[in-house]
């Protein structure tokens, strides 16, 4: 008995499986192209859930850096730290994210 990928979820399932235990993805009667063209769903699901995880820092970094902008707080208010924590966290998240995409894109 030998472990394979499963194209879906991409975790490890025993080869004689009829379904992936993890995601229940049929793997018996597939071709090897059924299962390649899954593969590659799953690599778009996946670079699509970064992109969209990527805009939502990108925009929690903008939104903090307007409000420092527009309302200019005090630096000792907790407003003025919330703030800056939430554009650090932001840009943090972003550059995460575009780290895990370009990971992403060399693993294929």
């Amino acid at each position: 008995m030998a472990l394979i990928r499963c194209p879906s979820c991409n975790k490890r399932t025993s080869d004689k499986a009829k379904q992936c235990s993890h995601c229940d993805y049929v793997l018996a009667g597939r071709s090897k192209e059924d299962l390649s063209r899954e593969k590659e769903r799953a690599q778009q699901r996946k670079k699509e859930k970064l992109l969209s995880q990527s805009m939502l820092a990108l925009l929690i970094a903008i939104a903090a850096f307007a409000y420092i902008f527009l309302e200019q707080p005090h630096e000792d208010s907790w407003y003025a730290k919330i703030s800056y924590s939430l554009l650090f966290l932001g840009l943090l998240w972003f550059l995460v994210n575009r780290v895990r995409l370009l990971m992403n894109k060399r693993e294929r």
